[in-house]
């Protein structure tokens, strides 16, 4: 069931190497904390949310049951994150722009898909930039509609020479981005497309891609425009980490 698996908590984490990966890289830190978890949506009612003691703000009780699974899932990853980081028991409250409001001295980032959750959460000072994202991977065929969205020809000359397919340096490159405005909404405060950040570099031994924040941006972010991402591959799904 559902809330099972969320009570067994890590040790029933899906066997997918791209999130053992996720874990061997955050193994050690006791500065930031990873949790992930699968879920069954069409199980899902607002019990287990209960019995969690995940509060669910009215407008997710007001959306439909895929959203409140979800919400539930992400909350309950981070969490277990705050407990293993600080012994303490808080609710996550839902901001203005549907972002997770984190308790003092901590900050973090929850993504998930039809399926998983995860989320992040680290310790301030020690880390002020944290973004977190899991995308399924993207269909050829949406790649070619929203490439130019997403990146530029240099971009993905950058991605492609590692010898990625179209649909997966797609979904490395927009799953990145997409961490990277994690990490920055709570500086910047507002919504920046994609064409806001550019990618620089790859680097396939480290896993890492390096993204360049544009200059009216990095005012917000003491002047700092460089980001490196850690992004883990498999043949179904992305997670892209930007810890900072």
């Amino acid at each position: 069931m559902y809330d099972n698996l969320f009570y067994h908590q890590a040790t029933l984490l899906t066997q997918e190497q791209c999130l053992w990966d996720v874990d061997h890289y955050m193994e050690n830190n006791s500065l930031a904390c990873l949790y992930q978890c699968t879920f069954d949506k069409e199980s899902f009612d607002l019990s287990v949310a209960e019995r969690l003691n995940i509060e669910i703000p009215d407008s997710v009780l007001r959306s439909v049951n895929k959203r409140q699974a979800e919400f539930t899932a992400g909350r309950y990853m981070a969490q277990l994150c705050i407990e293993t980081l600080s012994n303490m028991h808080c609710s996550i409250p839902i901001g203005s722009h549907r972002e997770p409001l984190w308790p003092e001295c901590l900050t973090g980032a929850i993504s998930h898909t039809d399926n998983q959750a995860i989320a992040l959460v680290a310790k301030q000072p020690s880390y002020q930039f944290v973004g977190l994202d899991i995308e399924t991977n993207i269909e050829k065929e949406v790649a070619q509609q929203i490439c130019r969205d997403v990146y530029d020809a240099d971009e993905y000359a950058i991605v492609s020479k590692q010898g990625l397919s179209l649909e997966v340096a797609t979904t490395v490159i927009f799953s990145a981005k997409e961490s990277l405005f994690k990490a920055l909404f709570p500086y910047v405060g507002r919504f920046f497309g994609f064409e806001c950040a550019r990618v620089i570099e790859l680097n396939e031994t480290n896993n890492s891609i390096v993204l360049m924040l544009d200059k009216g941006l990095s005012r917000y972010c003491s002047g700092k425009k460089i980001f490196k991402c850690r992004y883990f591959i498999h043949a179904s799904k992305v997670i892209t980490i930007i810890l900072e």
